[in-house]
């Protein structure tokens, strides 16, 4: 199995800095923290932080959802990649946020029985660094996005869907949201609606982007306030 994975793991798929984040991504498969962390550091003394959230951990992710997908990796082993990307996530985010935004207020959430929300965390990164406020629901039940859509009355509400089980859901979650009067941008994203973009309008959303950086632009595009609430 080790000889397979490696062999995936070290495959060229045509991006950026492939050897980094696939040496990253094996030293976490072989469970070598350690090493993974020096290559963090290494990618945080040479880039931009948000080119470590792109070139590095974006990727590696990616790399471990299609080898699990694939059935090449187990979900132990995907798990501990993600945990550990989670971790060093930190170090990135400390040189990329802003820790007091003033600007547009976007609440988060997912959809479904979805657990892995690291995805939508890095988007919601790159929000707050260019001074979106980010407010994260305690829960994803309906009545309690609804409850919040009616009372912050956010600039947007991003719902992160990575199951196909979670389409329904985030469907309901973003008609009960419309219906308490919510008028701003719904934005979906996650392997779900990866699969199919044509989905984004299927569920009543908005809009949805690859990455956070990406979101930044789209939302720029759309001349969302960016001032003080």
């Amino acid at each position: 199995m080790d000889a397979e994975v490696e062999q995936s793991a070290e495959r060229p798929a045509g991006e950026p800095n492939r050897s980094t984040y696939r040496r990253y991504w094996m030293a976490l498969y072989k469970r070598d923290v350690p090493a993974a962390g020096r290559i963090v550091d290494q990618c945080l003394r040479d880039w931009k932080p948000e080119h470590v959230y792109l070139r590095l951990f974006e990727p590696a992710l990616n790399l471990s959802g299609k080898l699990w997908a694939a059935g090449t990796i187990t979900y132990r082993d995907e798990h501990f990649v993600t945990y550990h990307t989670l971790r060093f996530l930190r170090r990135a985010r400390h040189r990329l946020v802003q820790r007091a935004p003033t600007g547009p207020l976007a609440v988060a959430t997912a959809a479904g029985q979805e657990s892995h929300l690291i995805g939508l965390r890095m988007v919601c990164d790159f929000l707050q660094a260019d001074n979106w406020r980010i407010h994260w629901l305690p829960s994803n039940d309906r009545p309690v996005v609804r409850q919040a859509a009616k009372r912050l009355q956010p600039d947007a509400l991003l719902v992160s869907i990575g199951l196909d089980l979670g389409l329904a859901p985030a469907k309901r979650v973003i008609a009960d949201a419309r219906g308490a009067g919510f008028a701003g941008l719904v934005v979906v994203g996650g392997a779900a609606i990866n699969r199919d973009l044509a989905r984004v309008q299927a569920i009543g959303a908005d809009l949805t982007a690859a990455n956070g950086f990406l979101l930044v632009r789209q939302l720029r595009n759309r001349r969302v306030s960016r001032t003080s609430a």
